[in-house]
């Protein structure tokens, strides 16, 4: 473990310290006017004013677009052991402060920022932990995280799944394996809401599951259960077996991977509906289309597609995107279906994701109502000086 003690200093343009002062954990490259001091990343730097007055203490990698990313406002704090086991004890007391892990076996105990330890994702998943590790200061610290972890919620391992793109961006090798304790099986079954799941934490999405779709899919439940239910880009079914349990007759789950619609199937059978469902791998615009040219038609629809906007630059192909894929499940939903419907990319607000659907409504000439306003699950809180945290926003339609 690095000690705790800065190494350097960055000094931060004159126009760009507000946002220091505001508390937002990112320095991006263009706030920085100089870094002073022999610094490799991943070690400890304060940041400071141009007339020297200190500011803050973070971790810095001048390889990065994000060069020092903030831990601290306390002059007085150390970024030292002491500190990473503190801040891990505070993110699991405010979890069982949530009655999380009361309800699921299967949560995220740490989410980075919002729990003020950036570079750091850890889920939890029955007897194991999931960490991904995106910042070459947690990289440095990676056998005491894991260690910690392992004292804090004995756990049988820590394993971990630092293939993502994140990682890529701040020049650290992508690295999958476990850290300490056991390794996690093929399939680790977790419990959530009464239903069972097996998740692949070794090479499923993110850590396996989508831990923040949680409360979203009991929410969702009501009004899942018509005659014919389609589930798009339904990963391992896990909205599938909701709305089966709600009553659905048929659910179809549509999805590009092979892979994943096998362990949704094997889900949806544990469950005691295997046959129940029925399995459609294909590109979901596609099928979509399909469906409306053949005058397919459903009782509801779920729509959780990927990311369809990772940067700016982005946004306005996935404003296409996203109503394109909305407007395709409106002219499918019978009269009174209901559109659970998502987007999980950080670039598009709830605002634009609302307009995108009024613009959809209109072409598809369907009359819709907001049911219910959709979010992040609770273990994935929103930092209110972070606005980045706050990336999946969804709505419960009625389509008339």
């Amino acid at each position: 473990m690095p000690k705790g003690e800065p190494t350097g200093k960055v000094i931060v343009k004159p126009e760009r310290e507000d946002a220091v002062k505001r508390r937002h954990p990112w320095l991006f490259s263009g706030s920085v006017a100089k870094i002073e001091g022999k610094v490799q990343p991943g070690d400890i730097v304060d940041v400071v004013s141009q007339d020297g007055t200190w500011l803050a203490r973070g971790f810095v990698n001048p390889q990065s677009e994000v060069p020092v990313r903030i831990a601290t406002w306390k002059p007085d704090e150390r970024l030292d052991e002491e500190w990473l086991w503190n801040r891990l004890q505070q993110a699991w007391r405010r979890r069982k402060q949530l009655g999380i892990p009361d309800q699921t076996d299967a949560f995220r105990l740490v989410y980075a920022e919002s729990d003020f330890l950036p570079g750091v994702i850890a889920d939890c998943y029955a007897d194991f932990v999931v960490v991904q590790i995106y910042t070459p200061a947690m990289d440095k610290r990676r056998d005491l995280l894991a260690g910690f972890l392992m004292e804090l919620l004995k756990p049988k391992g820590v394993f971990e799944r630092s293939d993502f793109d994140t990682r890529l961006r701040e020049k650290l090798l992508p690295r999958v394996g476990p850290i300490k304790g056991e390794p996690p099986p093929e399939r680790v079954t977790i419990t959530e809401h009464g239903l069972k799941f097996l998740v692949d934490v070794w090479r499923g999405h993110k850590t396996g599951f989508y831990l923040d779709q949680r409360e979203n899919r009991l929410r969702s439940e009501p009004y899942l259960k018509g005659e014919r239910v389609l589930n798009a880009f339904s990963y391992t079914g896990s909205f599938a077996v909701y709305a089966l349990r709600a009553g659905a007759k048929h659910v179809i789950n549509l999805d590009t991977s092979a892979e994943a619609l096998r362990l949704a199937e094997e889900n949806a059978a544990i469950n005691g509906f295997a046959g129940a469902v029925q399995s459609l791998e294909g590109n979901a615009f596609q099928v979509l289309r399909k469906f409306r040219d053949e005058g397919e038609q459903f009782d509801a629809i779920i729509l959780d597609p990927p990311r369809f906007a990772p940067t700016k630059a982005t946004v306005p192909n996935a404003l296409r995107g996203y109503k394109d894929i909305n407007w395709l499940a409106m002219r499918l939903l019978k009269p009174g279906g209901f559109l659970v419907t998502f987007s999980c990319s950080g670039m598009v607000s709830p605002e634009m994701f609302q307009q995108v659907l009024f613009e959809a409504a209109l072409d598809a000439k369907r009359e819709v109502l907001i049911i219910e306003r959709l979010s992040q699950s609770r273990d994935h809180p929103i930092l209110l000086n972070f606005p980045e945290s706050e990336y999946l926003k969804g709505f419960v339609c009625l389509v008339g």
